[in-house]
């Protein structure tokens, strides 16, 4: 019988889970070739702050399974240093160039694209790339020459553009090795995409007080350069800050090109469009992880969002329909993460504002508690937030940044909005209770009384 051939782009999470999915429910029955351009597979990308900061002292570090799990227990061909170049959909078949140079062609009978995302650089500053004090992070190898520049005794200040999730862990870093961090960003806060701004200041707040120096509500005009490195940001308002390092992290976009090559649908975000099971417009074709748009599960849209938890999962799914499984990956509800000097921030859903301008009538409730009953001592207080839909009392999202409870807390928001549960739902759980693990009123019961006080009734199901 002859064997099924899979081509799979993209060592990452999503391509991993795909290839192993499928070497795990066929075996030898399928021929699993995996091309990675970079020097890593199933890396994590979210460990790099980390490693710039040398908390995680090396790069294998960062690494979930080595080469050799692949390609010895699971056996599958991976190829590191190999870059896909065209896809010939028609023919199924895609070329690829070798490490040393040489090229080559591959025919299958199912394709797995899971290229991932890039780093946004506007146009004019893409050619400062060149330069070698001007970074973006996005691989392992950005992290490693970050960190190797970093270190060097002639670096003293670091510009951080944008304060995002990468802003904001990569400047804990920085002040890890005594460098002098500067963060620029055109929002009036920190974290904008993932916080309302009346639940940022205490993100601000850390950064500030740990030496990070903020630049909120003014963006960068252009840079300047000497003797071969960037010397300075130049700011909308006039004014300029120096710098002996820049690291850009204004977001990221789907990486696309392979795709539109091929003819396949791109979706209204601009990343791949697929199905429930993670197919494109082309029936042999999938697309999994941060190239792939999906559904957000509160407002029923299309959405894209690049995060690794669900691109593990849209590459089991991928892999599992790919091997004549029938698995779905229904979306997202948007769950997210960060921490910076012992603060951690979590959201998930809606922020109040895009509530709005998704067509809900948001109310919320905003208060601060203690995260362990107040006579047992310890403990701390999160900021907590909670958004629901005033015409039907359906929950719509959370935020809470405090201590690492924050972070459980909005899990269960998380889990809720999956199942369009209302704030009655929400008041009605049955949460644990210990005086030194949580109060017995916990945070997310009072925000849940706060909620229905200001619905009025008790909210439809």
């Amino acid at each position: 019988m002859e064997r099924l051939r899979v081509a799979v782009v993209g060592g990452g999470p999503a391509g991993m889970a795909a290839a192993s999915r499928v070497k795990r429910l066929l075996g030898d029955r399928a021929e699993v070739v995996v091309f990675e351009k970079g020097r890593w597979v199933s890396f994590a990308l979210c460990g790099t702050p980390y490693y710039i900061g040398c908390t995680v002292k090396t790069l294998d570090d960062l690494v979930y399974y080595p080469l050799e799990e692949f390609v010895e227990k699971r056996g599958i061909d991976v190829r590191i240093r190999t870059e896909v170049t065209e896809v010939e959909a028609d023919a199924r078949r895609l070329r690829f160039r070798r490490p040393d140079g040489g090229e080559g062609v591959y025919e299958y009978d199912y394709l797995v694209l899971a290229t991932g995302a890039r780093p946004k650089v506007p146009g004019l500053w893409r050619e400062l790339l060149g330069y070698e004090n001007f970074f973006t992070l996005r691989s392992l190898d950005d992290a490693e020459r970050i960190r190797r520049y970093l270190v060097r005794d002639d670096v003293r200040r670091v510009v951080i553009v944008g304060a995002g999730y990468i802003g904001f862990e990569v400047a804990e870093n920085v002040r890890a090795l005594g460098r002098e961090a500067v963060v620029v960003e055109l929002a009036s806060q920190v974290l904008p995409v993932m916080l309302d701004e009346d639940m940022a200041a205490p993100a601000a707040e850390v950064l500030e007080a740990n030496g990070v120096a903020l630049r909120l509500g003014v963006g960068v005009q252009r840079f300047e350069a000497e003797g071969g490195r960037v010397r300075r940001a130049v700011l909308a308002d006039g004014s300029a800050v120096e710098g002996d390092a820049f690291i850009i992290g204004v977001g990221v976009a789907p990486e696309v090109g392979l795709a539109k090559s091929a003819g396949l649908r791109i979706g209204e975000t601009g990343a791949v469009w697929v199905d429930e099971r993670m197919r494109t417009s082309r029936p042999e074709v999938y697309a999994a992880g941060d190239v792939a748009e999906t559904v957000d599960l509160v407002t029923g849209r299309r959405a894209w969002v690049p995060l690794a938890p669900a691109a593990n999962k849209m590459g089991f799914v991928a892999g599992t329909n790919i091997a004549g499984g029938d698995a779905v990956f229904p979306g997202v509800v948007r769950t997210s993460v960060t921490e910076a000097f012992g603060l951690v921030v979590a959201a998930t859903g809606l922020r109040e504002r895009d509530a709005e301008k998704a067509g809900f009538k948001p109310v919320a409730a905003r208060l601060e508690a203690r995260t362990k009953a107040h006579y047992v001592g310890g403990g701390s207080k999160i900021l907590l937030k909670v958004v629901a839909d005033a015409e039907t009392g359906r929950l719509l999202g959370a935020q809470a940044v405090g201590d690492e409870t924050a972070f459980w807390r909005v899990n269960v928001v998380a889990a809720l909005l999956q199942s369009k549960a209302t704030v009655w739902d929400l008041f009605s759980l049955d949460l644990g209770y210990m005086p030194k693990v949580a109060p017995v009123w916990d945070p997310l019961v009072v925000a849940a009384r706060l909620l229905m006080r200001k619905l009025g009734t008790k909210p439809r199901g």
